[in-house]
């Protein structure tokens, strides 16, 4: 018979009431969370009243996964003492492990109401107002607990959540890189620095960072997955779609990797398999928004598609749901409405998306009319034939690139897979390059002149660019349509190369912008009204353009008679190019080069001409937009 005094193990029992307390504190830092109830317990017996053994009993209890049992113990501790600072720490913990999130947040607030300078009390603050959406709340915790502890890397992580949560992604990524810089070095927060830097569009930085995942370990499932998205973002789909199926087979399970799987599949135009992943990745995870989103947008919405907007619906109204997924989705359900005929509920949710994207831009420069207006002052009065004449001394007489400039939505993603179908011209998508090295004018201007011979320098190096992309192509096309505001540069970088500008009915562009989801870093569409300003800005300065640019440099296309009359238009484009006749510019949905625009289901499809005077359907609803029916050419 085994003596009283030893417990399972061999282990001596302490005979003193202190003794147990000493040995259960012992045994809690070392690990040894069963011998640490046991002597806690066994404390407790002699005094039921003791505090330290009661905290040391819940805290075991909560490591244990009972979250249940360790209430008692803090419950207990705080009856007897309002002022404690463990009791309401641990019980928000315990609470806001099982989802009681008002209490838990109730119980941390005790907690820095008793310790106003402890650093993972205001953490755990932040934690519970995050949950509970109250991001700017938890910012600020997050920030007190930095304040506090300046070297400890998870406050930082957690403030990254927060900011990315309240719009402000380009602090989030500061934050995340602080991360980082404190080491050591986290796979999840380099993938969280990844996903906040391809909110950005930043496909480089997200690509290193997935390098360095996958570094560390190459069957990272999340490292597999962001290289995936960094690559199909990048326009290197068909080496992304790789990643995305690997990060597929390590976490099967996984909704995202899923989706990406088939937006790469979208983008190569492999419609019905595409369908297959988003439906896939539906079914793995109901509550999202990406895949609908591109579901929706994978073919023309019909009656027998009833159930799934129906859910799509019924998502909208999930308050749990996170709100970029539900951009995601009012999009998608305005674009299913619109295929149902269904208008005025179509108007409502583009409505909504606009909105919503409005309020997660918070960290976004704010639209500014008097930006737009000055920088249209700025091109007109500095780029006169004058100023083209003094700086026409450039070394480049290239004639490879084909610029395709316009606002958005106007036609540019048809204009350039026409174009790129033709046997010698390539397609380079919108390329960042001029808006990042010239968007900005004193990058290349310095006292008020051009500065040639950096232009010259960024010229050659664009054409060096340009040669990767497609190697052996007379001609490549670079459809960033902001390069409508850098005509006048351009045009003096490479006198010889052409600029196709499309132009659309000013309504249906209009309308089109608002139906479609704008890049992380423009806040356009929080009114029609900016949209329809920031319309009449580019008219003014296309019109300067048109009127110093030689005709046989700048051609205006219109999108509806190029849909209605396609071959003679096409004609015309590829004579202005210099181009000789190629039957297949007429089949550009045949193009197999990847597309990543919005406009990826409609390339795909024969040239068609539903989408002109699309706003007849929204007559009733089109606000703002009326305004520029006369502007109509």
């Amino acid at each position: 018979m085994r003596p009283a005094f030893l417990w399972p193990g061999h282990i001596s029992m302490p005979r003193g009431h202190q003794d147990l307390i000493a040995a259960a504190a012992q045994a809690h830092a070392a690990g040894r969370l069963d011998d640490a109830k046991r002597y806690a317990v066994e404390a407790l017996r002699d005094n039921p009243n003791d505090p330290d053994a009661s905290l040391i009993a819940g805290i075991v209890s909560f490591k244990q996964n009972q979250p249940a049992l360790a209430i008692p113990y803090f419950e207990q501790i705080l009856d007897q003492d309002p002022e404690s600072f463990d009791a309401p720490f641990w019980l928000s913990l315990v609470y806001r492990k099982i989802g009681r999130l008002p209490i838990a947040r109730d119980m941390a607030r005790r907690a820095i109401a008793a310790k106003p300078s402890d650093e993972h009390a205001a953490n755990q603050l932040g934690l519970c107002h995050l949950d509970l959406g109250e991001r700017t709340e938890a910012l600020a915790c997050f920030q007190t607990a930095c304040s506090l502890a300046p070297r400890f890397a998870p406050f930082y992580d957690n403030a990254g959540r927060a900011l990315q949560a309240l719009g402000r992604n380009p602090e989030a990524i500061q934050a995340f890189r602080q991360v980082l810089a404190l080491g050591p070095e986290r796979p999840a927060a380099l993938y969280r620095l990844g996903d906040a830097y391809m909110i950005e569009s930043l496909v480089d930085p997200a690509a290193e960072c997935a390098k360095r995942l996958l570094h560390m370990d190459p069957n990272s499932a999340s490292g597999n997955l962001l290289m995936a998205r960094a690559l199909i973002g990048g326009g290197r789909v068909e080496e992304g779609a790789k990643f995305a199926a690997r990060a597929i087979e390590l976490a099967p399970n996984n909704a995202v990797p899923v989706a990406y799987y088939g937006r790469a599949l979208q983008s190569l135009g492999r419609i019905e398999e595409a369908d297959e992943q988003f439906e896939r990745s539906i079914r793995l995870e109901p509550r999202q928004g990406f895949a609908y989103h591109s579901l929706v947008h994978n073919h023309r919405v019909k009656p027998e598609d009833r159930p799934l907007v129906e859910k799509m619906t019924a998502l909208v109204k999930d308050p749990e749901l996170p709100r970029r997924e539900i951009i995601q989705l009012e999009y998608g359900l305005g674009k299913a409405l619109e295929d149902l005929g269904d208008f005025e509920q179509a108007m409502s949710h583009f409505d909504a998306a606009n909105r919503i994207d409005h309020e997660l831009k918070v960290g976004v420069a704010p639209f500014s009319p008097a930006q737009l207006e000055e920088t249209a002052r700025f091109l007109v009065e500095t780029f006169d034939r004058s100023f083209l004449l003094a700086h026409s001394k450039t070394k480049q007489t290239s004639e490879t690139p084909i610029f395709v400039v316009g606002m958005m939505r106007s036609g540019t993603t048809l204009a350039e897979q026409i174009l790129s179908s033709h046997g010698d011209v390539g397609g380079a998508g919108e390329q960042l390059f001029w808006p990042e090295n010239a968007g900005s004018s004193d990058r290349i201007f310095r006292a008020g002149t051009l500065d040639v011979e950096k232009l010259d320098r960024l010229a050659a190096e664009y054409l060096r660019l340009l040669e990767q992309i497609a190697p052996g192509k007379a001609h490549v096309v670079d459809k960033m349509n902001s390069n409508y505001l850098l005509v006048g540069l351009l045009h003096i970088a490479f006198p010889n190369a052409h600029f196709v500008h499309m132009r659309r009915h000013p309504v249906d562009t209009c309308l089109s912008i608002w139906a479609t989801p704008v890049a992380n870093g423009i806040d356009l569409c929080a009114r029609k009204e900016n949209v329809v300003f920031q319309y009449r800005q580019y008219l003014r300065v296309m019109e300067h353009w048109r009127s110093i640019i030689p005709s046989d440099r700048l051609l205006d296309v219109q999108y509806e008679q190029l849909v209605s009359d396609r071959e003679p238009v096409t004609r015309s484009v590829l004579e202005f190019c210099g181009l000789e006749w190629d039957e297949a510019c007429l089949r550009p949905e045949k193009n197999q080069r990847s597309v990543r625009t919005p406009s990826v289901w409609q390339v795909r499809q024969p040239v068609y001409k539903t989408s002109v005077e699309r706003w007849r359907k929204y007559e009733p609803w089109l606000g703002a937009f009326a305004e520029l029916f006369d502007t109509v050419p």
